[in-house]
This record gives C-alpha cells, sequence and structure tokens, in this order.
C-alpha cells in the first residue's frame, strides 16, 4: 500500500511551527507494517492544496492530509478537497449541532466563521472530533482514499488513532508483510562514531535497515526490519537490537520515546533516592529537563541556579576564596557546588554545572565552551571537563545533556555492583 502525507500552512513552509505530527503518524503506521512513501507540504492556497491532491491522488493508495479545517479565512483545506473531488461543500448536521453544543457548553458565542467548520465535501464520510471542533473527514478521489484531520496536534494524535489508522489497517492487502521499529538513543557518540560501530551489524542482519538521526546532543539509531509476518519482523528486530546494544553498551540511554531525564528519573525513583541541582551556565536547563517528567517530584524536590559568584556561596556553600583562587569556571568550584547543594538539601545524589555558555568571557585556560560538571553522591565524587563548540545555546544544551548523562552513568555503575 502506498501511503502518503500531505500537510498544509503556512507556519509550516516559513518554519515558525515545526511539523511534529508526520513524524508521529509514520512511528504509528510502523506499527500497522506501513510505511509513508512520500511528504507533502504546501501553504494555505486553495489552489496549491487542491493540485497536490490531485498530483498525489495519481500515485497513493491513501494520503493523509492535516491542517487548514479550522474557522478562519486561511483554513482552505476542505473548499481545496471539494474542488479536486469536482463536488460541492456543504453542511453536516451533526457536526452542527456538536458545534452548537460546545459553545453553548462553554457559554460562548457561536458566531458564523465557527460554523464553517461543519462544511465538507458532499458525499464525504464525516466522524466527530471528542477533542475538538473541525470534525475528521474521508473522501475518495481516483483510487486514492484521501483522509482529512485538523492539524493541532491534541486534535491529530487523537482522530489518527481513532479514524486514520483503524481504517489502513482494515484496507491493508492479507500477506503484504508487517516492520517492527525501534529507535536506540545515544549520548556522547557522534553520528559518524556511531555508523562506524554498527556498520559491521548490518551484514550479519539482512533483514534490518540502520538509519540515523541526530537530535543534538544525541545520536540515533533507527532498526527497521520487515518480515513476513509482525512475529518475524519483532523477532529480525530483537536479533540486531541486541547486537546493537552489546556494541554500543552504556551509551544507549534508552529507546523509542524515552528521554535522557526520564530515564535518570526512573532509575533514581525505582531506588528511592533523591538529587538536587546547582546549575551556573545552564541557568535551570538541567532542573527544566527533570521536571518535564511527570513524576519528577517524587525524586527531584528542586534546586538553585547559582549563576553569580555570590550565589554559589549563598546558596551552595562554596567558599568564595575557593573562587578568588579558582575561578568560578573550575573543578574545584564544580566540586563544591555538587557538594554544597547536596549537603543544605539532604539528597542522595547532587548536580553541578559551571562553565561559558558565550559569545563572552572565557579566558585562555577555560575558553568559551568549558564546562564543568560534577556529581556528588553516597559513594564519591565524580567530575568532567567537556569543551562544547558551538554557539550559546549549543553550548547549554549539550551541557545539560552531559550533566544527565554523567549521573546515568553513575547511576548505572552503582546498579552493576548490587
Amino acid at each position: 500500500m502506498r501511503i502518503e502525507v500531505l500537510c498544509t500552512g503556512d507556519e509550516l513552509l516559513t518554519g515558525v511551527v515545526p511539523d511534529t505530527n508526520s513524524p508521529w503518524f509514520m512511528a504509528r503506521l510502523l506499527r500497522l507494517g506501513e510505511r509513508v512513501s512520500r511528504t507533502t507540504v504546501v501553504g494555505d492556497d486553495r489552489a496549491a492544496i487542491r493540485d497536490a491532491l490531485g498530483e498525489i491522488a495519481e500515485r497513493a493508495d491513501v494520503v493523509l492530509v492535516s491542517g487548514g479545517l479550522g474557522p478562519t479565512a486561511d483554513d482552505v483545506t476542505a473548499e481545496a478537497a471539494a474542488e479536486a473531488a469536482g463536488v460541492a461543500l456543504v453542511e453536516d448536521v451533526a457536526t452542527v449541532a456538536r458545534l452548537r453544543e460546545r459553545y453553548a457548553r462553554r457559554q460562548l458565542p457561536l458566531s458564523p466563521n465557527v460554523l464553517r467548520q461543519a462544511r465538507v465535501p458532499a458525499g464525504a464520510e464525516v466522524g466527530a472530533n471528542d477533542v475538538g471542533a473541525a470534525p475528521f473527514f474521508a473522501l475518495t478521489l481516483g483510487r486514492c482514499r484521501a483522509l482529512f484531520v485538523p492539524g493541532v496536534p491534541a486534535e491529530y494524535r487523537h482522530l489518527v488513532e481513532t479514524q486514520v489508522l483503524p481504517r489502513i489497517e482494515r484496507w491493508r492487502a492479507p500477506g503484504s508483510g508487517a516492520f517492527s521499529f525501534r529507535i536506540l538513543k545515544t549520548i556522547g557518540l557522534p553520528e559518524a562514531r556511531l555508523d562506524e560501530q554498527v556498520a559491521p551489524l548490518s551484514g550479519r542482519h539482512p533483514g534490518v535497515t540502520f538509519g540515523f538521526r541526530v537530535v543534538p546532543p544525541e545520536s540515533h539509531l533507527e532498526l527497521l526490519a520487515r518480515g513476513t509476518t509482525p512475529e518475524d519482523a519483532a523477532a529480525k528486530l530483537a536479533a540486531a537490537e541486541k547486537d546493537a546494544r552489546a556494541v554500543l553498551g552504556e551509551c544507549v540511554f534508552g529507546a523509542d520515546e524515552d528521554t535522557l531525564a526520564h530515564v535518570v528519573v526512573s532509575m533514581l525513583g525505582a531506588r528511592g533516592e533523591t538529587l538536587t541541582v546547582a546549575e551556573s551556565c545552564t541557568g535551570g536547563l538541567v532542573a527544566a529537563a527533570l521536571t518535564d517528567v511527570a513524576g519528577a517530584s517524587q525524586v527531584f524536590p528542586g534546586g538553585a541556579i547559582t549563576y553569580g559568584a555570590a550565589l554559589k556561596t549563598a546558596f551552595a556553600d562554596v567558599p568564595a576564596e575557593l573562587i578568588a583562587a579558582k575561578g568560578e569556571v573550575s573543578a574545584e568550584v564544580a566540586r563544591s557546588m555538587a557538594e554544597g547543594i547536596r549537603a543544605r538539601t539532604g539528597t542522595t545524589w547532587a548536580i553541578a554545572v559551571t562553565g561559558y555558555a558565550g559569545p563572552g568571557g572565557g579566558d585562555p585556560r577555560e575558553p568559551v565552551g568549558a564546562v564543568h560538571l560534577a556529581v556528588a553522591g553516597p559513594t564519591g565524587m565524580w567530575h568532567e571537563r567537556h569543551h562544547f563548540i558551538g554557539d550559546r545555546e549549543r553550548v547549554r544544551r549539550f551541557a545539560t545533556g552531559a550533566a544527565l548523562d554523567l549521573l546515568r552513568r553513575r547511576l548505572h555503575e552503582r546498579e552493576g555492583e548490587r
């Protein structure tokens, strides 16, 4: 089955909003044993959307179209779809009723432009949107089945799960094979080095495609196995994953939707341990990553942004004379920050970060990009010095990842000691 994606919206073409919907759909689709053949992006232009639909309908069996179904004047996807099908727009009675009930419940006025969302191409199959306003609708364009959903991520994902994927699963030809997919996430391993390390494995796993993606500061290994049945594909994937993990070792911190912070929080939670942080150049990014994880409050009571020398002393008990002697960006100060914040808060572990993110600052001994990390824990102190190349944002992002990974490796070592 040839499946394509058509995304609409000026915000996607200009880069103001990234397309997070399509990768999510592609990952879900692989679980059904299908792949997206091509993705097309067009702006909020009725003729462009109409023409794109016509071109895709000539080569695809299914197209998922997202965006442009809202109430504003630039939401023209339904009109373009009707033109592509050569039919009129009609008002869907059930959608009108849902919109009236939705706005009455919220005590909001139902303006005429809101009702634009109930207009669909004549003959389209319409499905309710339980988390938003604009409905799902399906339309046949020649031999191609076109499925339309809003671009708002929450609505998109709900309708893909409830309306789109079940249809694709029904339409799949018997015996068309199956895919199994896994992303192994690494940190501290450049993409070229990752490729070099796993290159010998591809010959041993001919049924598996090895792909690579960089999501700084991480490098991801994508394993796509194809088999005659779901069980066959899963077995091929498991064998390739086992070999890849053996080669990559502790550089692999997680898989699929894992984040580094989620892994650290999970490891601490499983051990009943706690963590605090003292951050200078990262300015709270480590704490932000941790608190992005649901349930992090069980292991992370908080931390301190000790950006200036005075607060390194006030909040993390770093001796002022140590800062004067060694400088704020130094191994000695990083260690003292970790020790001080851990003692102040009584947590099991503490992370400290201090460095020069740029563009100013630095000196011949510690240039811009130099970052000192320290982790203090129940069995000792660990320190690392890094020199990250790039702009301020990149240095801070890499420092955050390196700090969390330093703790992850220490936790992993302790697990091995048990």
